[in-house]
């Protein structure tokens, strides 16, 4: 029996439709955004959104989904941040005023984390629905984020 095959030769393309992984990957990014909104919820699902980005960000790159992939994942780590920080802020701001028995030249450091959590952590949630509302309109337009 002979081999026809060139030792090392590349295989040959696979049909490749660029409409088709445009279309799919136009699914995914939608499907992305539906879980982070549904994450003002439950909390959970966004989790499950930026694995997805992570996992697609290798087949969108030279496509307008790329920056759809990009900006779900700066909007769920910024996220995860600033919860981080308005959660841990509060045992060192309370430990630190109470460990120095009360002295009301600390009570700044016990307010901080009320400042972040009635001031700041607000504004971040609109930024997070500004962003994940956004980008699901332009990717519902085709448009890059």
């Amino acid at each position: 029996m002979s081999d026809t095959s060139q030792a090392g030769a590349p295989p040959p393309p696979l049909p490749h439709s660029e409409a088709h992984d445009s279309a799919g990957l136009r699914t995914i990014v939608m499907l992305c955004y539906v879980l982070f909104l549904i994450a003002c919820v439950n909390g959970v699902t966004a989790i499950a959104g930026v694995i997805i980005a992570y996992v697609k960000r290798h087949d969108a790159v030279g496509t307008i989904w790329l920056s759809h992939f990009s900006n779900l994942i700066l909007v769920f780590w910024v996220m995860v941040g600033a919860t981080l920080l308005f959660f841990l802020s509060w045992p060192f701001a309370f430990g630190w005023w109470f460990a120095n028995g009360f002295v009301w030249l600390w009570a700044p450091t016990a307010v901080l984390p009320l400042l972040f959590g009635f001031i700041l952590f607000p504004v971040l949630v609109v930024w997070y629905l500004y962003r994940i509302i956004r980008g699901l309109i332009r990717a519902g337009e085709e448009r890059v984020y």
